[in-house]
Formats: structure tokens, sequence, C-alpha cells
């Protein structure tokens, strides 16, 4: 039997290599690793219902993604600047 790749879990560790100080708290790790899950979780129930295979994505469901995507970028930069 395969092994299930789990792709957040990738995605966690990577996020946290970069932005986790080396002498980071059990505590500060657990809680970033939530609102990290939880953001992503967030995210992908939205993805989920606008993108049903039941139902044609509409415009509204493509701005919105294409919304998520600019705020996600606009975020990035922001940290970039250290001004989030």
């Amino acid at each position: 039997m395969s092994v299930k790749r789990q792709l957040m879990a990738e995605q966690w560790s990577e996020f946290a290599g970069k932005v986790l100080p080396p002498n980071c708290s059990t505590v500060q790790s657990q809680e970033m690793r939530r609102a990290f899950y939880a953001g992503a979780q967030a995210i992908l129930f939205k993805v989920i219902a606008a993108f049903a295979p039941e139902t044609e994505p509409t415009e509204a469901d493509i701005q919105m993604m294409e919304d998520v995507n600019q705020e996600l970028q606009d975020f990035a930069q922001a940290v970039k600047d250290g001004r989030a």
C-alpha cells in the first residue's frame, strides 16, 4: 500500500523553516501550525464550494479566486516589506 502524500505537511514544513525562529517555543510553533492549517482549510472550503462538480464555476467564483490570489500576493509583499 502506498503512503499518501501530505501536501499541507510539506507546505507547513517549508513555511515553518522560513519563518519560525530556531529558538521558538513549542507553544509558538503549535499555534502557528494551527493557524496555518486553519487558513488552508478555510480557503479549501471556499474553493470546493465554488468549483463543486455539480455546478459550473461562475464569473464570481473565478473573481473570488483571483481576489484571493491577489490578497495572498499582497500579504507576502507586506511581509517582505516589514508591514505585516
